[in-house]
């Protein structure tokens, strides 16, 4: 089969869809699988501008999206997976399988953010409806979440194109280690208490200012307890600023971490993962994923993504509008024993959620695609 892949980001450059394309490929390419990958920085086809969809967002989107239209108008590729596609023109492929990681429509029901941020959400739902609508009646559809699967029947997408695979995570690289201590260690953590780490892009919808009102109730009723932050983003420098107003002692910004050298050792030195978004597209997200390959109990907020924490028994989902709230039944979770809750992380994401299992699905989609 020779499949091509279109994406706005692929690793090491983005986020959790650059590590879902990535690590799905290289399954793919062990079974057989001839894949040629198409995004704004390679590595087969290069298109669009990394920098202006940085920029301009949509109108970056919407450029990569046209360029990919255009290059492969004539194209023999037996078929297309294309990851939150915008494709306003002709859509070239008859054979594709669209994968959305979110969506705008998902986030802007929430209204996720300030409201210029939302108004600019509501407009770019707008479009990415008219685009997912505009597909052929032939594409199937794939949702990292059972909540983006919600939102594109709400767009208009008929049900049964709609399948669920979860995000996945490389079990062998994410994994819990017996040398805590000396990781702390490299990464200038507190060698003793207990650590709570978050990793992921400061942006509205994980609400990095919302933990660090929680945390600033945890810190003044419980000692030892540190808070280390892991990313970059449009808040981070709003989260040191409430970080100093607040007169916090206990948080840490490490900035981004690399993901393929540190990120793996800074989960296996740190205790608990902490999550508050009010938005996720994955189900997991990948971040979750990671933690919980690497057996760390869980700490999320109360939103349908995150409720996997339950579903796997590994730790504690929490209401984050209230911080005060929020803060004590994350003290009453700190305080008791869960030793089986690191354990059953890990097992969920050995048992559910490797990439193996995962690209599977995927190949039994493409088969679908292509035999049907």
């Amino acid at each position: 089969m020779r499949l091509l892949v279109c994406t706005t980001e692929y690793f090491p450059h983005g986020a959790g869809m650059a590590n879902v394309v990535y690590n799905v490929v290289q399954q793919l390419k062990g079974r057989g699988v001839e894949c040629t990958v198409c995004s704004p920085k390679g590595p087969d086809v290069r298109l669009g501008s990394w920098p202006l969809i940085e920029r301009a967002g949509v109108v970056g989107l919407l450029n990569y999206w046209y360029q990919v239209s255009r290059h492969f108008k004539n194209n023999d590729y037996d078929a297309a997976w294309l990851q939150n596609p915008f494709i306003f023109t002709k859509n070239p492929f008859k054979r594709c399988l669209v994968t959305m990681h979110s969506t705008y429509s998902g986030s802007s029901e929430l209204g996720v953010g300030s409201l210029p941020f939302h108004l600019y959400e509501s407009v770019v739902a707008r479009i990415e409806r008219s685009c997912l609508n505009r597909m052929p009646s032939t594409t199937l559809f794939t949702g990292v979440g059972r909540p983006v699967r919600e939102e594109l029947e709400r767009i208009g997408v008929a049900r049964d194109r709609i399948s669920y695979i979860p995000n996945g995570v490389d079990i062998g690289r994410f994994h819990p280690s017996p040398d805590r201590t000396g990781i702390r260690k490299r990464f200038g953590l507190p060698e003793d208490g207990v650590i709570l780490l978050s990793v992921g892009r400061l942006i509205p919808a994980k609400q990095p200012l919302t933990m660090l009102e929680i945390f600033s109730h945890l810190e003044k009723q419980r000692k030892g307890v540190t808070l280390c932050i892991a990313g970059g983003g449009e808040l981070l420098e709003a989260a040191m600023n409430l970080v100093r107003r607040m007169g916090l002692e206990n948080v840490l910004f490490l900035g981004n971490v690399d993901h393929g050298r540190d990120l793996p050792d800074l989960y296996a030195c740190a205790d608990y993962y902490m999550m508050v978004s009010k938005y996720e597209g994955g189900m997991p997200p990948l971040t979750l994923a990671e933690a919980m390959a690497s057996g760390l109990p869980c700490i999320v907020s109360d939103i349908a993504n995150l409720r996997v924490v339950k579903e796997a028994d590994c730790g504690v989902v929490v209401a984050p509008d209230d911080p005060a709230t929020a803060a004590a039944a994350i003290l009453g979770y700190l305080n008791e024993e869960h030793p089986d809750h690191a354990m059953n992380a890990r097992r969920y994401a050995e048992k559910v959620l490797n990439w193996e299992s995962i690209s599977e699905r995927y190949v039994n989609m493409f088969e679908c695609l292509t035999t049907g």
